[in-house]
């Protein structure tokens, strides 16, 4: 028999949901696909001035300005160099009024 309440075990409440994942040094991160706009390899950087270190700059993406975060920066860990396998998760985040698009830069 189907109950209507809400499922209490931690992986029964995720079950049916999709999360992209990505790895910082020995960490496994996920990001709720409904959050994730897109998937994109890196493309050039532009450096924006008097941010923190872990803001690398912003992209120019469709003619919408999208800025970029470096996540191993952000938590305090070691840098790891940009290659061609580092990409881009471009995600909604709740901004003041409306949804603001971020960039997550991940080095492989």
């Amino acid at each position: 028999m189907a109950s209507n309440e809400p499922p209490t075990d931690t992986a029964a409440a995720l079950r049916g949901r999709t999360y992209p994942t990505f790895r910082l040094q020995d960490e496994e991160y996920g990001i709720a696909i409904l959050k994730v706009k897109e998937i994109i390899g890196l493309m050039e950087i532009t450096p924006t001035p008097k941010t923190p270190s872990f803001v690398k700059g912003a992209i120019n993406l469709r003619s919408k300005v999208i800025p970029i975060i470096d996540l191993r920066l952000k938590f305090r860990l070691e840098p790891a160099a940009y290659d061609e396998r580092t990409c881009i998760i471009v995600v909604e985040v709740p901004g003041p009024s409306d949804e603001i698009s971020l960039g997550l830069a991940q080095a492989a």
